[in-house]
């Protein structure tokens, strides 16, 4: 299924060190997201007096095609910013991702010390038995 806009990104996403990422939608270019650890517990910010890394806000660019959430506040520390990909290449089945990237403000160098309680930055892929590839989609008959 092709979606567009914010939806492109509204749902369950894990990646392969077990990181899960949870967003829903707010509205045309808000959403909320919650980023858990491979056990599935929100992933405690120590920059943020040890606040959970859930109800983050993010923002979705409609022109840029970009998706930012807020790591912290707006303004202040970690960005992780998420590219959507319909049959992303460097996975082994060309399923659709989220390939993140994780960037802060320049003036925020404290933070370097907390790169490390995002994990490994794997490209997310949807938590759905039937994640198909593009190409599987557009071949499968309509019902």
């Amino acid at each position: 299924m092709l979606r567009n806009g914010i939806a492109q990104f509204v749902g369950s996403w894990v990646s392969e060190s077990g990181y899960h990422l949870r967003i829903k939608k707010v509205d045309k270019d808000r959403a909320l997201v919650d980023f858990l650890d491979p056990r599935g517990a929100p992933v405690q910010r120590p920059y943020m007096r040890g606040a959970p890394s859930v109800k983050m806000i993010a923002r979705y660019d409609d022109y840029n095609g970009s998706f930012e959430v807020d790591l912290w506040e707006d303004g202040n520390g970690f960005i992780l910013d998420l590219t959507h990909e319909y049959d992303y290449e460097l996975d082994l089945q060309r399923r659709e991702a989220l390939v993140p990237a994780l960037t802060r403000h320049e003036r925020d160098r404290f933070l370097d010390d907390y790169y490390s309680l995002f994990g490994p930055l794997d490209h997310f892929v949807r938590r759905k038995a039937s994640n198909k590839t593009l190409w599987e989609t557009a071949a499968a008959p309509d019902t």
